[in-house]
């Protein structure tokens, strides 16, 4: 019996064009009803995230900024933020190369280190709440990650140029065609997702999870019922148990409705 649904938002739970199902509502109030906790877990901030659930405040839980902050459900946890040093340093290397638009991600708000106004409004889409900042070093904050933009695609080009910067006690990961990430090396959505299973006695066999894209691998591999997204990445299917429809099709309500409202066997 499935009691935690765990699923990636931007190119999985969401169309291209960041829309829920039109059904969606419906769906997570038929899963409230069999007390199924649904888990949206994503790259973005909390406050975007809470932003599409607005409508909907029941039983839900938020996975936000790759794992590194749990909320929601009467739950608050900042996992591993990283150093001050740590921040710097990165923040320091990311400025070294062009074209790459920097987002100091904290708890309480973005701080964007530098963010071109022809870019703001497609990262204000992933990052509302935010301030301008001219040095990372005036962050005083916790920072949980650090998220790049890159126009010139992240895995071609960004990522290649700062991997070598990032120690062995940090870790990086493309997140998506324009979009790297970097934090302290134990924070990953897998991660936090074991901490819910954890708090509420729920077995990975007791639970799905939906991804499309690398840092959604450690989510993945905490649930039986795995699902990749059609348009996912290979090592994203390699790690997956199962295949949804893509996100255009809103595969992910699909399932949700075909194997576990209505029950039917998965094989």
């Amino acid at each position: 019996m499935i009691k935690l649904i765990a699923s990636d938002l931007d190119g999985t739970l969401l169309n291209d064009n960041k829309e829920l199902s039109p059904d969606f509502f419906e769906i997570l109030e038929e899963l409230d009803k069999r007390n199924i906790l649904f888990v949206p877990s994503s790259g973005r901030s909390q406050f975007t995230i809470g932003r599409l659930f607005e409508p909907y405040n029941k039983n839900v839980c938020y996975i936000s900024d790759n794992g590194a902050y749990i909320s929601g459900c009467g739950i608050d946890v900042v996992n591993f933020p990283m150093t001050h040093e740590q921040s710097v340093f990165i923040a320091e290397r990311c400025l070294e190369v062009d074209c790459l638009q920097i987002v100091m991600c904290t708890k309480s708000k973005a701080y964007f280190l530098r963010v071109e106004d022809r870019y703001k409004d497609i990262i204000l889409e992933y990052y509302a709440n935010f301030e301008y900042v001219d040095n990372p070093d005036n962050i005083r904050e916790d920072v949980l990650k650090i998220a790049v933009f890159d126009p010139a695609g992240s895995g071609e080009h960004g990522y290649p140029e700062v991997k070598d910067y990032i120690r062995s006690d940090l870790a990086g990961v493309v997140s998506s065609q324009n979009w790297f990430d970097i934090m302290d090396r134990r924070v990953n959505k897998g991660y936090a997702l074991s901490q819910l299973q954890k708090k509420f006695g729920i077995l990975p066999e007791e639970t799905m999870a939906f991804g499309d894209f690398n840092n959604d691998i450690e989510m993945l591999k905490q649930a039986k019922y795995s699902f990749a997204m059609e348009n996912a990445s290979q090592s994203v299917k390699d790690a997956a148990n199962f295949e949804a429809p893509d996100n255009n099709s809103f595969g992910v309500s699909k399932i949700i409705r075909d194997f576990v409202l209505e029950q039917v066997c998965l094989r």
